[in-house]
C-alpha cells in the first residue's frame, strides 16, 4: 500500500514538474517577436553623401551597413562563414545538438565558457528579434525562434539575413560594408584569404582585428581556411597558398576630413526636413552641390591663412623641452611611426601574423653604401607640418638645426623673424626677432613645415659670397655651417588660436561649392560660415563692385561720396 502511494506521489510530482516546465516555456514563448520574412527585413543602413561629381564625401549612420543582395554574395564567402560558424548549417533544423554537447563538455573541462554552440540560425534570431542579455530565458526564446525560422524561411534566406546583419568590426555591419572597409573591394572580387579573414571576425571583431591584433587575426584566418579545406570547400593546395599569401587591409577611411562643416550642415538640414530616423537609418543617397577638389583647396587655403595671421600675433613658445637623449629618440620614433601610418591607409598582414615593422630609428645621414640618404623619406611630403626637436641654435649664422623623424633640416632666421613674444600693443613688423635664440633653445619640441628637400638661404649665400670675396684664395667654408645638401628646408610653425571661415558659391546658380567653418572641426564644431553673425566688412566690396559693373559703371566712373537729402514738399 505504501509502495503504491509512493509511486503515485512520484508520478504526481513528475506530472506537476512537467506541467510547470511547460507553463514556464509557454510563458516565455507566447510573446515572442513576430517572425520576420526577408521582405520584412529593414535593417539600419548608412546614408551616403556625394559631391557634384559623384565623389563620396561623407556618411550618416547609426549602423554602418550596405545591403548585399542574394546575387551579390559569392558562394566562396558563404562557404567561409559556414565553415567558421556552422558547418552543419544545411543539415540541422536550427539547433545543433552535437555542438551543444561538445560545448558543454569543453566548458566543464575549462571551468568557464570556452566554447559556444549557437548555429547561424540562432545568431540571426538573437540579432534580429531578441536582446543580447545573457540569461537562460533568452536562450530558450532563441531556440524556439530558431525552430520557427527554419520552418518559415529557406536556408538561403537565413544566410542572407545573417550575412547582412552581423557586426564585423571597424564600424562595419554586414559583409558588403566590411568588404569595402577592410579591402575596398566589391564582394565579387574577394579572394579566399580575404573571405576567410571576414568569416573569422563575427566571434570577436575587436579581438581579431587585422589592424589592431594582427597575430590573432592571422591565427583566426588560418583556422577558417583549414575548416574550409576540411569541409571540401577548397583544396589543400588552395589552403596552403592562401595561408602563405600576404594580405592587404586598410585603415578606416576618414571621409569628412575636408568637408566636415559642410556635411554637418547638410545633416542638420536633412534631419529638419526628413527626421533623424530616415537620415540615419534608411540608407539615403544624398547628392550635393559641393565640389570636393575645390573644397580641399578651400580647406588648405583657410588653414594656411589662419596660420599666417596667427604668426603675426607672435610665438607662444615650444610645446615642451626634452633634455635626455633617450627621450628625444623615443619622441622621434613615435613621430616617425605616426607619419608612416598616416602616409598610407594600407597595412600588409604577413603570413607570420605581423604587420611590417619599420624597425628602429635610423639617424645616420648615410646609407649602407656610405652615400647620403634622401633628406625626405617617402612618408614625408613637401608642405607637410611635422613635429621636430631643436638640436642646435646658431646665432652667428642665424640657423636652427632640427631633427624630425629620421631626417634633419634647417630653419633660417629669415623664416622665423615673426617669432617674437606676443604683444598686442606692438605691431608685428616693428618687433621682429634678430637671433634664433630669442625664440628657441636646444631640446624644444616645435612644429615645422617642410618647404624644400634641400636647404636654401639667399641671405646666407650672400654672406658666404661676400666672405669668399674678402678672403680670396684663403677662403674656407666655416666648419660650423652645416652641409646644406643633407638638410631639408624648414620653416617654424605653430597651431593657430585664431579662427576664420570661407564660403564659395556659384553666382549663376547660387550653389555652394565649398564651405569651411573653422580651422578644425574636431576642435570646434561651431560653423562660422553658417552660424556666426558677423559683418562682412570689406569682403562685401567685390559684390558691390560687380553689381556696379553690371549697371554700366566703370573703374573710372566718378561717384560723389556725399550725403543725399530728399526733401518732402
Amino acid at each position: 500500500m505504501n509502495m503504491k502511494r509512493i509511486i503515485a506521489a512520484v508520478i504526481g510530482v513528475g506530472f506537476l514538474s512537467l506541467a510547470g516546465v511547460s507553463f514556464y516555456v509557454y510563458s516565455l514563448t507566447r510573446d515572442l517577436p513576430k517572425l520576420i520574412t526577408v521582405e520584412d527585413y529593414t535593417p539600419l543602413l548608412v546614408t551616403e553623401v556625394f559631391d557634384r561629381n559623384q565623389k563620396k564625401i561623407g556618411e550618416f549612420f547609426r549602423q554602418k551597413r550596405l545591403i548585399a543582395k542574394h546575387d551579390e554574395i559569392p558562394q566562396l564567402l558563404k562557404n567561409a562563414f559556414i565553415a567558421a560558424e556552422d558547418d552543419s548549417f544545411y543539415e540541422h533544423n536550427g539547433i545543433n545538438y552535437r555542438a551543444i554537447m561538445r560545448a558543454v563538455l569543453a566548458n566543464i573541462k575549462a571551468g568557464r565558457k570556452a566554447q559556444g554552440a549557437s548555429t547561424i540560425t540562432q545568431q540571426v534570431a538573437r540579432s534580429l528579434l531578441l536582446t543580447s542579455e545573457k540569461t537562460y530565458s533568452r536562450k530558450i526564446k532563441e531556440v524556439f525562434l530558431a525552430w520557427r525560422m527554419e520552418e518559415n524561411l529557406s536556408k538561403e534566406d537565413i544566410l542572407f539575413l545573417y550575412l547582412n546583419q552581423i557586426y564585423l568590426g571597424q564600424g562595419a555591419y554586414g559583409i558588403k560594408m566590411a568588404s569595402q572597409v577592410y579591402f575596398r573591394k566589391n564582394l565579387a572580387d574577394l579572394t579566399i584569404p580575404e573571405a576567410a579573414l571576414l568569416a573569422g571576425l563575427p566571434q570577436a571583431p575587436s579581438r581579431y582585428s587585422p589592424i589592431r591584433r594582427p597575430e590573432l587575426a592571422k591565427n583566426r584566418q588560418v583556422y577558417v581556411i583549414r575548416r574550409m579545406q576540411e569541409n571540401g570547400f577548397i583544396t589543400e593546395a588552395e589552403a596552403e597558398e592562401s595561408i602563405k599569401q600576404p594580405l592587404k587591409v586598410f585603415e578606416l577611411k576618414d571621409f569628412d576630413k575636408y568637408a566636415a562643416y559642410y556635411l554637418e550642415t547638410v545633416r542638420q538640414m536633412l534631419v529638419d526636413e526628413l527626421g533623424s530616423d530616415k537620415v540615419l537609418n534608411e540608407g539615403l543617397r544624398v547628392h550635393t552641390s559641393l565640389d570636393l577638389d575645390k573644397q580641399i583647396e578651400a580647406y588648405n587655403q583657410v588653414r594656411d591663412g589662419l596660420r599666417q595671421l596667427d604668426k603675426r600675433q607672435g610665438y607662444r613658445g615650444a610645446e615642451k623641452n626634452l633634455t635626455d637623449q633617450k627621450d628625444i629618440e623615443a619622441f622621434l620614433l613615435q613621430v616617425r611611426n605616426q607619419l608612416i601610418d598616416e602616409a598610407s591607409p594600407e597595412r600588409i598582414l604577413q603570413p607570420d601574423g605581423t604587420l611590417p615593422d619599420p624597425g628602429p630609428l635610423n639617424l645616420n645621414p648615410l646609407d649602407e653604401n656610405g652615400k647620403p640618404r634622401p633628406n625626405l623619406p617617402d612618408y614625408v611630403q613637401l608642405g607637410q607640418i611635422i613635429k621636430g626637436v631643436v638640436i642646435q641654435v646658431d646665432d652667428t649664422w642665424g640657423l636652427v638645426r632640427v631633427r624630425f623623424a629620421e631626417s634633419q633640416g634647417l630653419i633660417d632666421i629669415e623664416d622665423m623673424k615673426w617669432a617674437r613674444e606676443p604683444n598686442p600693443n606692438v605691431a608685428y613688423s616693428l618687433a621682429e626677432i634678430e637671433k634664433p635664440s630669442q625664440a628657441l633653445k636646444v631640446g624644444d619640441v616645435i612644429d615645422v613645415r617642410v618647404v624644400g628637400k634641400r636647404f636654401y638661404s639667399s641671405r646666407l649665400n650672400k654672406e658666404l659670397r661676400e666672405l669668399r670675396s674678402r678672403k680670396g684664395k684663403d677662403y674656407e667654408r666655416p666648419e660650423e655651417i652645416p652641409d646644406f645638401e643633407v638638410h631639408a628646408n624648414l620653416e617654424l610653425e605653430q597651431e593657430p588660436q585664431v579662427q576664420g571661415a570661407l564660403l564659395s558659391f556659384d553666382q549663376r546658380t547660387q550653389d555652394i561649392i565649398a564651405m569651411v567653418g573653422g580651422y578644425d572641426f574636431s576642435e570646434s564644431k561651431y560653423n562660422r560660415a553658417f552660424q556666426a553673425i558677423r559683418q562682412s566688412g570689406s569682403s562685401f566690396k567685390a559684390l558691390v563692385y560687380a553689381a556696379a559693373l553690371d549697371k554700366g559703371y566703370t573703374p573710372a566712373t566718378p561717384i560723389v561720396d556725399a550725403p543725399i537729402v530728399y526733401e518732402e514738399e
